[in-house]
């Protein structure tokens, strides 16, 4: 859309001012977010943010998803220019800030800010009936599956343990099974427990559940607190009763955040995005599973391991994240 001058140059400019930033806004090209594979959860997640954007259209704001291959493709796209926003796991956050493990060669991201966060993907331990695991610290000597090495799985065990205030070594038996075969070996009782991560309800932890009787345990020691000092990246959760057959009570859990991340967008942008998504949150939450129970306050604080960005920290200070 072009601004005509039709009348004095005077006019004109007032006319250009009060007028054509209207126009451009309405004409300002989607907001890019990178979400991930079309069949996981940070695809639809990211669209469930782009439909309230698209609702809104924040002046102007309009908003599309483009599908990746997950955390480091998405911070790849951000820093190519490709991708406005991008979801992103917690840890891979504030390794992409450091530089840190895969993001060494590419080098760091200091500029990388976050948003809100959104759903987590949460560890559970599930042991076998009769083994006489109830709490953390009951699993001194027993025979527990950490997972694969090099596993995301075997990662969230072994964080597990450490928030236990556990160390491997004092497992009687480490074992390194995949999380497919981990009720099959629970229920047999080749191992006295597992941890399950993912996002709850999981497939695998209700066929324990369901074939032998298998409970969670909560994750809470008197280590907990410093550990998550030490690990910002992880977060406190609850696994709340009834999201699985026979669980009656809340339990205890952590986990890493999806982040809603930016490096390029300004205060005023990334205020309209945040202000779209809380305006809409009740219905924002309903888009799909994994955002369901999802509260303002825990979108705002807690496993947020990088900076918020300016115009995030604005709309939070406003209330906006309470």
């Amino acid at each position: 859309m072009r601004c005509i001058a039709t009348l004095g140059l005077g006019a004109w400019l007032a006319v250009l001012t009060a007028v054509c930033p209207v126009a451009e806004a309405a004409e300002r090209r989607p907001l890019v977010i990178a979400g991930g594979e079309v069949t996981g959860y940070y695809f639809p997640v990211a669209g469930a943010i782009c439909r309230v954007i698209n609702k809104d259209h924040p002046h102007g704001m309009s908003c599309s998803v483009m599908p990746s291959s997950g955390s480091a493709a998405n911070l790849a796209l951000l820093r190519s220019g490709e991708a406005d926003l991008a979801l992103v796991q917690s840890r891979a956050a504030q390794q992409a800030v450091a530089g840190e493990e895969g993001f060494k060669e590419a080098g760091p991201m200091p500029d990388l800010r976050d948003l809100m966060a959104l759903h987590g993907e949460v560890a559970v331990v599930v042991t076998r009936p009769g083994s006489g695991i109830e709490t953390l610290g009951d699993l001194r000597g027993k025979r527990v599956n950490l997972g694969r090495p090099g596993s995301f799985q075997r990662a969230m065990a072994e964080s597990v343990i450490d928030a236990s205030g556990l160390s491997q070594g004092d497992l009687s038996v480490l074992v390194e099974l995949d999380l497919s075969e981990q009720a099959a070996e629970l229920c047999q009782g080749n191992i006295d427990a597992a941890v399950f991560t993912g996002i709850h309800p999981m497939t695998e932890v209700q066929t324990a559940m369901e074939e032998c009787g298998a409970t969670l345990v909560p994750i809470r020691s008197k280590s907990l607190d410093s550990f998550l000092k030490k690990v910002p990246s992880v977060a406190r959760f609850v696994v709340r009763g009834g999201t699985y057959d026979g669980q009656k009570e809340d339990i205890a859990a952590i986990g890493l955040k999806t982040l809603l991340v930016s490096t390029r967008l300004s205060v005023d942008e990334v205020s309209d995005v945040v202000k779209a998504v809380w305006a809409n949150f009740a219905a924002f939450t309903r888009l799909h599973p994994a955002l369901k129970g999802l509260t303002k306050s825990e979108a705002s604080h807690d496993g947020i391991p990088i900076k918020m960005h300016e115009g995030a920290e604005k709309i939070h200070g406003e209330g906006g994240g309470r």
